[in-house]
């Protein structure tokens, strides 16, 4: 499949004249006449620098503008994600892709479904959700938690002479859905509990708890011991934060 770009045409008549000055490096490919008055496609040949000038000959005097475009082979492949991750078992996540040249220069995110971007995982607890029929993958990916455990992905890219160019690997943990055991109580006014987390994040998480009435019960923000303090009821909370953030509550009696 051969890349094109669009390049936008404002203002001016519909009487244009469009031109490269080097064929080497550009196709112009001339549109339908229901759009030639609001764009050119461009379609890479060869790797180099190309001027494309749009002279609008309606006008008088005529004018022209131009526009500088540059085809370069990709260098260097990345996915817009921390180097650790967790995600809920079932649930799914979204990463941007981001490619580019060593010079800085980064490509529309356009081009990248021209780059025969693949996928690889080391473990299968997590898998790809496809969209559509691709030869390859696009500036974004969408990867479904399937199983418990650990397991690395990268992604790959092929240049213009066939080279694969590899991006960094992300560690992902697929955890299980948190909950605080056990999951209801009763206390008497005086007594006290250690609650614990069931599930959760692991890699680089904390959990937080907190009680939404503390004169009824109180709870020890980071050990989970209860404090059963008058009659009543309320809720305690467990805020689990890392990489994968989550909040949960549960009922609980004194």
């Amino acid at each position: 499949m051969r890349s094109q770009v669009d390049l936008s045409i404002i203002g001016g008549s519909c009487f244009l004249d469009a031109a490269v000055n080097d064929s080497r490096v550009v196709d112009l490919i001339q549109p339908s006449d229901g759009l030639r008055c609001m764009r050119v496609t461009v379609a890479p040949k060869g790797l180099g620098t190309a001027v494309i000038t749009i002279k609008d000959i309606g006008l008088t005097p005529p004018l022209a503008t131009s526009s500088l475009v540059q085809v370069s082979d990709l260098d260097w492949i990345r996915i817009n994600s921390p180097e650790e991750i967790s995600i809920m078992e079932g649930s799914s996540q979204s990463f941007d892709l981001i490619a580019g040249v060593d010079d800085g220069s980064v490509f529309d995110s356009s081009q990248l479904a021209y780059m025969n971007i693949h996928l690889h995982v080391e473990s299968p607890i997590i898998n790809l959700i496809e969209d559509g029929d691709k030869s390859g993958l696009g500036s974004n990916i969408i990867i479904k938690a399937k199983h418990l455990g650990v397991t690395t992905f990268h992604v790959s890219a092929r240049q213009h002479s066939g080279r694969e160019v590899f991006s960094q690997t992300v560690k992902v943990e697929v955890y299980e859905a948190p909950r605080i055991h056990p999951e209801d109580i009763f206390l008497v006014a005086g007594a006290y509990f250690v609650l614990t987390l069931k599930g959760g994040p692991t890699m680089g998480a904390f959990v937080e708890y907190g009680s939404y009435d503390n004169g009824t019960a109180a709870i020890h923000q980071s050990t989970g011991r209860l404090f059963a303090l008058s009659p009543g009821n309320t809720t305690i909370v467990a805020t689990v934060f890392g990489n994968g953030d989550c909040h949960l509550s549960g009922i609980w009696y004194s």
